[in-house]
């Protein structure tokens, strides 16, 4: 069964409530404000990815030392023998 046509006319009061809250607040202005703010914050969001990038690599290096991880070991070597 189809709920969609049933949906759109009973949530039609709230669906006129949501489109005139759009109008208000999604205009044009808005829509720049938005764009300034994002293109203000465009190196700050690059460095917090370099930094979640970096903190990525270090829990991996550890993470690889902890459970002695070698991505060249093959199973069955032994410990002493380098691969």
């Amino acid at each position: 069964m189809n709920h969609t046509f049933t949906a759109t006319i009973l949530c039609r009061k709230e669906q006129k409530l949501m489109n005139t809250c759009m109008m208000k607040y999604a205009n044009q202005g808005e829509q720049d404000a938005a764009r300034q703010e994002w293109f203000a914050t465009m190196d700050q969001r690059r460095e917090e990815r370099e930094k979640k990038e970096v903190k990525r690599k270090e829990d991996e290096k550890f993470w690889r030392e902890w459970w002695d991880k070698n991505p060249n070991k093959k199973p069955g070597d032994m410990p002493g023998k380098n691969a």
